[in-house]
């Protein structure tokens, strides 16, 4: 188990290299911004989860399951035409349909 403290004095600990763990919690806090809107339902429930993940200090993984439903909900939002690249990323890497 590795173990990064950051300026802010919070420490990590997680198996995962830093640069890994950063483009994970870089990617989940941008799961949250773009669900932190919804204050009832899919989208509150995506919100939380990724911000449980990003939060989870001891064994990071920034891994979180998302139901068929969720990502459906995902999907939709690329519909909106002022995501920038980032958000439209994010979403396609958390809407990856499993056969």
């Amino acid at each position: 188990m590795r173990k990064y403290t950051f300026n802010d004095g919070t420490v990590v600990t997680t198996k995962l290299s830093s640069k890994e763990m950063v483009k994970r919690m870089d990617r989940l806090d941008t799961l949250r911004v773009l669900t932190e809107g919804f204050t009832e339902g899919v989208g509150r429930g995506i919100c939380e989860k990724a911000l449980r993940a990003y939060n989870k200090l001891n064994g990071f993984t920034g891994i979180i399951r998302l139901t068929q439903i969720e990502k459906e909900f995902l999907d939709y939002m690329l519909e909106d035409n002022t995501l920038d690249e980032e958000e439209i990323e994010t979403i396609k890497f958390y809407t990856k349909f499993e056969d």
